[in-house]
């Protein structure tokens, strides 16, 4: 949802402005995983702070506040906690890299979730039914109840009048032509409300799922300025067991982030840059980048200005040559979230092996950009 969104947006912001130390700490809870049998994620976390040696009063705090918890509700919880014991806790309808860190706060896994689970809509239709869902990475205590699988939470939407049933009659008939003019009087009502959902919740990009029939009748139905959104569509079954119907819905979605992607990459040739080098020039330098690409296990470190909020690209320069003080190394991809949040560029992190990112590690070097000019 946007409000959802611009939640999670606030809250990567904010621990960015925080220098640490810092407890970072993404958590799979999920209680469909294996490894998460018998709560054992407490245990991995417990672990996790003792070996990075976060403060004593920090982990007892953390680790009794989620003793109370039975069910997380949630499939990663974000934690993030300091050398005072205060800590906050954040679920995730979504599954991420379980991760831990003392010390500068790590908000990549946040960014991930941002970027894969940027505002999604799914309408799933048959003859009698009408559903949408959007992708709500972010559970609120409002929504958490309604979130299925993987961040799908169901909207209640519902046309004035039910779809119309045939009565066998033929296209030629007058019968005929009144079921197929009462049809599409449906869809173009259901193509209405999926409109004004759409941009009521922000959503930048649909999934159409369905008979093919029934979508073919609603795709044409559909007002203009949000056919161009559909960007996947597959068959469901709505008569599907729950479970199986979002899993169906998280397939499409995967298909619709893939193919993004790929035009992303494909738009970086005509219109880009690449090479760690030549990204930092074009972002910094030139303010010239609004969308970044890089891949989610991009290695390496960067020299780094904390007073200027900038990658210095040579890697010995212990002073910074704009305002004199010292750097720091600093892992790449964080330097890339912080300067992509600085620089308001949109940056994508991909992860997995596919064509996508063989593309971007083999040709781009493993990161890209795309220019205003």
């Amino acid at each position: 949802m946007a409000g959802n969104r611009r939640n999670l947006a606030r809250i990567i912001d904010s621990l960015l402005e925080r220098r640490g130390p810092l407890l970072s700490a993404y958590l799979n809870v999920n209680a469909e995983a294996p490894e998460n049998q018998g709560r054992a994620y407490l245990v991995r976390l417990r672990d996790a702070m003792d070996d990075l040696g976060a403060p004593e009063e920090l982990r007892e705090r953390i680790g009794a506040s989620l003793e109370e918890k039975t069910h997380p509700r949630a499939r990663t919880l974000a934690i993030f906690g300091d050398a005072d014991g205060s800590f906050e806790v954040y679920r995730l309808q979504v599954d991420l890299p379980e991760s831990f860190r003392w010390g500068e706060p790590d908000v990549s896994p946040l960014v991930l979730a941002l970027d894969e689970y940027e505002p999604y809509g799914a309408v799933v239709l048959d003859a009698e039914r009408f559903r949408f869902f959007v992708v709500s990475p972010l559970a609120t205590p409002e929504a958490e109840r309604s979130v299925k699988g993987n961040g799908f939470l169901e909207l209640d939407i519902r046309p004035s009048e039910p779809y119309p049933r045939s009565h066998g009659s033929r296209d030629a008939d007058p019968a005929g032509r009144t079921q197929q003019e009462l049809a599409h009087r449906y869809y173009k009502e259901m193509g209405e409300l999926a409109r004004d959902v759409t941009f009521r919740e922000g959503v930048r990009r649909l999934i159409l799922a369905g008979p093919q029939e029934v979508r073919s009748g609603f795709r044409e139905a559909m007002p203009g300025e949000i056919q161009d959104r559909i960007l996947a569509e597959g068959h469901v079954d709505l008569g599907a067991p729950e479970g199986e119907l979002i899993e169906l819905l998280e397939d499409l979605r995967k298909q619709a982030v893939f193919e993004h992607d790929k035009e992303l990459l494909e738009e970086v040739r005509e219109n880009g840059v690449w090479g760690l080098d030549e990204v930092l020039d074009a972002l910094q330098e030139q303010n010239r980048i609004y969308h970044l690409i890089a891949l989610w296990d991009i290695e390496g470190e960067v020299r780094w200005c904390d007073d200027d909020s900038l990658a210095i690209q040579d890697i010995t320069s212990e002073e910074c040559p704009f305002c004199g003080r010292k750097t720091r190394m600093r892992p790449t991809r964080d330097a890339l979230v912080a300067l992509g949040r600085k620089r308001g560029a949109q940056l994508d992190l991909l992860r997995g092996e596919n064509q996508n990112t063989t593309l971007l590690r083999e040709e781009f070097e493993g990161i890209a950009g795309l220019t205003r000019f």
